[in-house]
């Protein structure tokens, strides 16, 4: 495994042991993410095969939908209980610190785990072949209007997490560090997470004093860059 691990500059391991990842080993709605998220990453860079580093890769599931026939895939973890997993599925740690190395690099649920989260977006600049992408995808956005007026999502983890960026903030923040070709897009809609009406319900109760945990439109986003 690397050295410079920039999703663990002050080794939070401990809080990601195998009852973390055990919460999630039943969630269909996740695995079905995946295949949206794994479409759109297709769809928004056209990309078919190369090197793909996934930050934060857990247990090794999202890396599973780039085929090792063309990809080579990469990952930085700082569970070692989920790295000897995802050595397992022939995912490799052996980082090189040399510039210009993938042509994709995810940040799949990652960034508001991350201490140091722009360090980590300028690596990311500095580590992307030009005309590479790197693709921020499952992230909570403090810009929608759930969090704006509650201040919460149900995504947040507060033990395990640090900033919440906007979607305003992130998009300024890529482009200071030269990324262009920038989009975002709030996946709610279409997925498996989404309960229109309950939701909305849910919504009200909320405004009324009534704490409840929903889905709703902005709470998550992704973003795409390209350097």
């Amino acid at each position: 495994m690397s050295s410079h691990n920039p999703s663990d500059s002050t080794n939070h391991g401990d809080l990601y042991d195998k009852s973390y990842f055990d919460v999630r080993a039943h969630d269909f709605k996740r695995k079905a993410m995946y295949s949206q998220e794994f479409d759109r990453i297709k769809s928004k860079t056209g990309l078919e095969g190369g090197d793909v580093l996934d930050i934060g890769c857990g247990l090794g599931e999202f890396l599973e939908h780039f085929p090792s026939q063309k990809w080579n895939r990469y990952g930085i973890e700082v569970s070692q209980y989920a790295v000897d997993i995802c050595q397992k599925k022939g995912i490799s740690f052996n980082l090189s610190q040399q510039p210009e190395i993938f042509d994709l690099i995810v940040l799949r649920g990652t960034l508001q785990h991350l201490d140091q989260p722009l360090d980590t977006l300028k690596m990311c600049y500095r580590w992307l072949r030009p005309g590479g992408w790197v693709c921020v995808l499952a992230t909570p956005n403090a810009g929608g209007p759930v969090y704006r007026l509650f201040q919460d999502l149900p995504a947040l983890d507060p033990p395990r997490n640090f900033i919440v960026f906007s979607d305003k903030i992130l998009n300024q923040c890529l482009s200071n560090l030269g990324f262009r070709n920038i989009s975002l897009v709030y996946p709610y809609w279409s997925t498996p997470y989404a309960s229109i009406f309950k939701d909305h319900i849910n919504f009200v109760l909320r405004c009324i004093g009534i704490k409840t945990s929903f889905a709703f439109w902005r709470n998550m986003m992704e973003c795409y860059a390209k350097k």
